[in-house]
């Protein structure tokens, strides 16, 4: 092999010269075109593809069930609609406690103690318990109970405890049984109709 041969010189260098310019093509990030800046480039285009494919994967399945959504939104908006008109603004709290007992009197009971205890906030709501002993005979107690049970706004009745009355020899009792329990009304907190009525619009 003869160093001298120009043919061989040329063959030499152009050798090299691919070497040097595959190293700085595949080996370096050197330059914006070299191999390593556009794998990089490609991996991210990648990467942002299957993120995007998701994101729209998402979007059709929401679309799909867009109609579904919407009715059950209109479901709940009509429970809600409901729900405000069982239960009255703070306001109106003194008048339905007047109703409870007015409907108590109308049944034939006696009051013997009606005492409303501190409200309890809940989330939406706030709990107006009231503690009421009541005395009558038991139809007159199982009256004013279903009364207060079809009253057009909430109340509950719990802890209900009966106690017979002893009668005395002259059977001049005015009852037959003494009823403890708690009753509790519910008002609306201020500002929760104003949220579903945004809610809604």
């Amino acid at each position: 092999m003869n160093l001298r041969d120009p043919k061989l010189q040329k063959i030499l260098i152009g050798a090299v010269a691919l070497i040097g310019i595959s190293y700085v093509y595949f080996g370096t990030s050197m330059l914006p075109f070299c191999y390593q800046v556009r794998k990089a480039q490609i991996a991210e285009l990648e990467d942002e593809y299957t993120r995007l494919s998701a994101e729209l994967e998402k979007a059709r399945r929401m679309v799909g069930n867009l109609a579904k959504l919407e009715a059950e939104y209109e479901r709940l908006h009509r429970q809600w609609l409901s729900a405000q008109q069982l239960l009255p603004e703070e306001q109106e709290m003194p008048e339905l406690l007047r109703k409870v007992t007015t409907a108590g009197n109308r049944a034939g009971v006696e009051f013997i103690l009606f005492q409303p205890t501190a409200p309890i906030a809940q989330e939406l709501f706030k709990e107006h318990p009231v503690k009421v002993r009541i005395r009558g005979g038991y139809h007159q107690v199982g009256i004013f109970l279903s009364r207060l049970a079809n009253m057009e706004r909430i109340v509950n009745v719990s802890e209900l405890k009966l106690d017979d009355i002893k009668q005395d020899k002259d059977k001049k009792t005015r009852g037959t049984v003494v009823a403890d329990f708690m009753l509790t009304a519910y008002t609306l907190l201020e500002g929760a109709g104003y949220e579903a009525a945004a809610l809604d619009g």
